[in-house]
């Protein structure tokens, strides 16, 4: 997957000196998109704890019950069974790659994904996998995604997503996308729920998102050209009544 690396854009900015209008060139950063995908020195089984992205901003994975308390494993397509089914995933291969995150075979235990970000982020995007195996509960499922401030503490999004119906033995794989509502983004859960039951072996890949920006969802002012005009005949006016008193 090609890197969305981020660049510098330039916008024209304004100052008024005593003689009329100064042009500014005022570097901005461009939003930088993150990609974790899991493709990439991985094997079956490995425990998780870190991930760096391609634009360098480290993910750090837990899974637990409503805390984080463990790591999460890494699940390859096939056999032999990591995650939620006899093919580990082998209908999705084309939609996912060759591997993919998961709790394990966590049972009717919950056993829920938390992400921290090393960096803030603004939007998450997360492919949720075999979410409908709640369904053998009485589902289909419901993924509550949290999105904190800090470190798993204060909330500024929350928002459940419905799992895809159809036969438990169908594997599914489910989309979800979430902003911080111009508030940085510094961590997320992902907690399973039906009937009071939790998760019985999910996963999760295909994770991207992008970097916060202080400054983004504000605007900077641009002078209309009359009053860029209007502007510049002051200054010149000043300019001219200085000439004049020396």
């Amino acid at each position: 997957m090609a890197n969305a690396l981020s660049a510098n854009k330039y916008v024209i900015g304004t100052a008024i000196t005593s003689v009329g209008l100064a042009v500014i060139n005022s570097p901005v950063q461009a939003a930088s998109m993150g990609v974790v995908d899991f493709e990439s020195g991985f094997t079956d089984g490995q425990l998780v704890n870190s991930v760096t992205a391609n634009n360098g901003n480290v993910l750090t994975f837990w899974t637990g019950n409503q805390t984080p308390t463990s790591n999460p494993e890494i699940a390859q397509i096939g056999d032999p069974i990591t995650a939620f089914s006899s093919s580990d995933g082998a209908t999705l291969q084309s939609q996912i790659g060759n591997f993919f995150l998961t709790d394990g075979l966590s049972g009717p235990g919950a056993s829920n994904y938390f992400i921290e970000f090393s960096q803030a982020v603004s939007e998450v995007s997360i492919d949720l996998l075999d979410l409908d195996a709640l369904s053998v509960n009485g589902g289909p499922g419901v993924a509550t995604v949290t999105v904190f401030s800090d470190s798993f503490s204060t909330v500024i999004n929350s928002q459940d997503f419905l799992g895809s119906t159809g036969p438990v033995s169908l594997e599914t794989l489910d989309t979800f996308s979430i902003s911080g509502n111009l508030n940085a983004i510094k961590s997320l859960s992902i907690v399973y729920s039906v009937n009071g039951a939790g998760d019985i072996g999910t996963g999760i890949d295909n994770i991207t998102f992008t970097q916060f920006e202080p400054s983004q969802g504000e605007t900077q002012s641009t002078p209309e050209p009359a009053s860029i005009l209007g502007l510049l005949a002051f200054g010149a006016a000043g300019a001219g009544s200085k000439l004049k008193r020396k």
